[in-house]
């Protein structure tokens, strides 16, 4: 059984890691009559009355350094203490006010107690302009391995979720509903603060809000230093962290047309060694229109099935997580989270069908299908780090816990000229995993450090399936499956730097155990892969950098498109997996150049990326039925991409400023798949394709005062091609309106998306047998508006950027 493999491995690594942790940690003397005290009372300069939630910083004299802050109580009163023996400065802000800096501060082992009486800061509506930092001047932050987007200068993203940060994202395209794709593939990892984890990345991006996130990173070619899984990359979601002693937090509501709603909050309590928070939100999501399909069978004569209808979707989310971390001593402190969630999914596809031949008569079937999906989550996480007495020396331990349980009920109702039928199918998805993972850097000479880490994974996934037609069990479409994998890896990295050049090399090793079982049939891979990686970057001139980057990927097949026997979607179409699919294998060569010209920055990358053993879904009819489309998936052979993607942030006047994204692509295909519908007849299909796709966007911020901006996003997708069909083009139009109340503490943003209604779906599938047209037409405009509201002067960590290769 794979239980007891996964029990054994999980006995071996154990107590290995307690080893690992108890011989690495060193408690901290407990006593704290070594360390001093500073405290005040903070007050208006001509009310005299205290000042609350006003802002306290404390910093070394001698490098300015943030060394402890803290916020004002309800009286003024401040109070921040274990403060070693030495010189420091205090800096007093709170919005409104002129900033206050208390110098020459002294602390000594005869002198702990330095009480600064009452500080009086001076209103001034300077002040207030100066404390705002303008977000829409670093919308994006090309560094040397990424793209950091900060989420508070994407205004169209309030009261969404990480989706909606990504729709204005470089590299990224987001369809009208919802699916992500990274440089044209869906097929990306998502990690959490840098953690991996068991849930899907749609579902992942769906439920985490924006006023959750500090900064979403975007990896188009990562390190050794990351998984290897994931074609076009890596998203990196860096959560909001806490820095400021007291109790902070935010409320957030997002009331929306099409029944579309949002809300969230998130609590916060900050002590000296410790940080506590917690946080709900609630998310629905919904969208209607109109569907609208077109397929043709090519055998004479010609076989027309024309169905058309209305489609409703509506996801509930559904959210609870909760941390705490703790610094044991300057050199050791662990973070613990946990967070359960669920997700609810109603969807309903009402059709109507017309299927004739050339000069025949026309047969109607009315299609009712109702879909109802809830998934349920928890995460558990620890992690712990130590440091070393050189700066940037530690070791990072992590260990991450997690379950699903997913159900899936489908109900379709039929009627063709008077005779119904009933199908009911339902699916059950049980699913976890441990993931255990260990990061060491070392700081070496000069600029140059090295990096090795260990990490195991392990998952498993149980499925059972039934399906009915009028109550009655069909065995052929009931099967249960079960899919377990075990994956071991290794990497290393060192980096350098040599006069203006910095250079990184990388090599991991992943060795994976993979075991799918179905009708008594056991399908298993065991394998080691390599993957390298080097990564350079050169300074030219004062202000623009060159880089180039390579590195070898891999995309390994999921459970359900191993599953090789037929599931029932609806009356008119299934899905049959393959269980000899092999993976692909990638590699990815980046080449940017950056630069700056005054106030505006300019940003070059061009990417190429080839794939041996792609893996296409083809869609073929049934040799029973001419009126059901097969879904199956084969290697069908090689593809190749290469592309530019041009950046430039436009300073065009004090009061507005212009991002401009175009990337364009050329991409070829060029392979071969069988048509196994007909066992008597299975044909072979030799293709070639290729198409040119360009995404344009553009983004404008535009200030009408001190506390209004107004954005526009504006974004066209051209057709793209793929073995068996194409893309049609699409334009997204959204346009969002913030105003700021009672000294920024309340902010409401008016959000219209899609204002012309064109951002429509169209997909084409053909072959030599038929050709299958799909449409969808949403209902457009949606509008929603966030209110947002910031409790005791809410703030996080602004995180400074990385300068080293690979740096998370």
């Amino acid at each position: 059984m794979y239980i007891s493999q996964q029990e054994q491995s999980m006995k071996r690594l154990i107590p290995l890691l307690i080893i690992l942790l108890l011989g690495t940690t060193t408690f901290a003397n407990n006593s704290t009559n070594k360390f001093g005290v500073i405290n005040g009372t903070i007050k208006d300069i001509k009310s005299n009355e205290a000042i609350e939630y006003a802002t306290v910083s404390v910093f070394s004299k001698d490098k300015s350094k943030l060394i402890d802050g803290t916020i004002t109580n309800e009286n003024g009163f401040f109070e921040i203490n274990k403060l070693k023996p030495g010189n420091y400065y205090i800096e007093v802000s709170f919005i409104g006010y002129e900033k206050k800096i208390i110098p020459d501060i002294a602390i000594r082992s005869y002198q702990k107690m330095m009480n600064l009486d009452i500080i009086k800061l001076n209103y001034s509506t300077k002040a207030l302009h100066e404390v705002v930092v303008n977000s829409d001047n670093h919308a994006i932050d090309y560094q040397i391995d990424k793209k950091v987007i900060p989420v508070g200068s994407q205004l169209s993203a309030a009261g969404g979720t990480a989706i909606d940060v990504l729709g204005t994202a470089p590299s990224v395209s987001v369809d009208v509903n919802g699916n992500v794709s990274l440089r044209g593939s869906t097929n990306f990892k998502v990690l959490i603060d840098g953690r991996p984890t068991i849930r899907s990345a749609q579902e992942v991006l769906s439920q985490i809000p924006t006023n959750q996130i500090e900064n979403i990173e975007i990896i188009t070619n990562p390190s050794a230093k990351f998984d290897a899984e994931g074609e076009a990359g890596i998203i990196n979601i860096i959560s909001k962290k806490f820095t400021l002693k007291g109790s902070s937090g935010f409320i957030n509501i997002t009331p929306g047309s099409h029944d579309n709603r949002a809300g969230s909050a998130m609590f916060n309590l900050k002590k000296q060694k410790s940080n506590f928070n917690l946080g709900a939100n609630y998310t629905q999501k919904a969208y209607s229109g109109e569907r609208n399909n077109y397929q043709t069978l090519f055998t004479e004569p010609y076989t027309f099935i024309n169905s058309s209808g209305e489609l409703d979707y509506k996801r509930n989310i559904y959210k609870f997580s909760t941390a705490y971390d703790f610094e044991i001593d300057s050199l050791n402190s662990f973070f613990i989270t946990a967070e359960i969630g669920r997700s609810d999914l109603d969807k309903k596809d009402d059709l109507t069908y017309d299927t004739f031949q050339t000069g025949s008569s026309h047969f109607f079937e009315e299609s009712l299908e109702q879909i109802d999906t809830r998934t349920d989550h928890y995460v558990t996480t620890f992690n712990y780090l130590r440091k070393f007495n050189k700066k940037g020396h530690h070791l990072n331990t992590f260990i991450d816990y997690s379950g699903r349980n997913w159900k899936k009920i489908v109900l379709n109702n039929s009627e063709i000229t008077g005779q119904s039928n009933t199908y009911h199918s339902f699916i059950e998805e049980e699913a976890k995993g441990v993931v255990i993972s260990s990061d060491y850097t070392l700081p070496l000479a000069g600029k140059s450090k090295f990096e090795a880490g260990y990490k195991f994974l392990s998952f498993e996934f149980n499925t059972d399936r039934d399906f009915k037609v009028k109550n009655i069990i069909d065995p052929d479409f009931s099967q249960n499956s079960d899919y377990n994998k075990t994956m071991h890896s290794l990497y290393s990295t060192y980096f350098g730097k040599v006069n203006k050049l910095s250079y990184q090399i990388g090599l991991r090793a992943e060795h994976i155990n993979r075991e799918n079982i179905y009708a008594g049939n056991k399908y298993k891979v065991n394998r080691w892969d390599l993957f390298p990686s080097i990564h350079t970057q050169m300074d030219v001139g004062k202000v623009s950098e060159l880089s180039a980057s390579y590195s070898r990927r891999i995309k390994r097949p999921s459970s359900s498109l191993l599953e090789g026997f037929e599931i029932w979607n609806d009356s008119h179409n299934r899905t049959k997996g393959n269980p000899n699919l092999k993976p692909e294998l990638i590699h990815s060569f980046e080449l940017n150049f950056s630069t700056k010209l005054g106030k505006h920055s300019l940003s070059f990358d061009s990417y190429y990326r080839s794939k041996k053993g792609k893996t296409e879904r083809i869609k073929t009819i049934s040799d029973d039925n001419s009126s059901i489309v097969i879904t199956s998936y084969e290697n069908v052979g090689e593809d190749h991409t290469v592309g530019l993607e041009s950046f430039a942030s436009l300073a065009i006047s004090k009061w507005w400023k212009n991002l401009l994204l175009v990337d364009v692509s050329h991409y070829k295909i060029d392979g071969e798949y069988w048509d196994s519908s007909n066992l008597n007849n299975i044909e072979k299909h030799d293709f070639s394709t290729s198409s040119t796709n360009y995404t344009l966007r553009s983004i404008s911020n535009f200030h009408l005062s001190k506390i209004t901006q107004l954005q526009l996003d504006l974004e066209y997708n051209s057709k793209s091609k793929w073995a068996q069909g194409e893309n049609g083009d699409s334009f997204l139009a959204t346009s969002t309106l913030k105003h700021s109340f009672f000294k920024r503490k309340l902010s409401a943003s008016f959000i219209v998306r899609d204002i012309l209604n064109t951002a429509n779906l169209k997909k084409t599938y053909y072959n030599n047998d038929f050709s299958l047209i799909n449409k969808f037409k949403q209902k457009a405009p949606t509008f929603k508006i966030s209110l947002s509201y910031k409790i005791n002067n809410y703030k996080s960590i602004r995180r400074a950027k990385g300068a080293d290769i690979g740096q998370m």
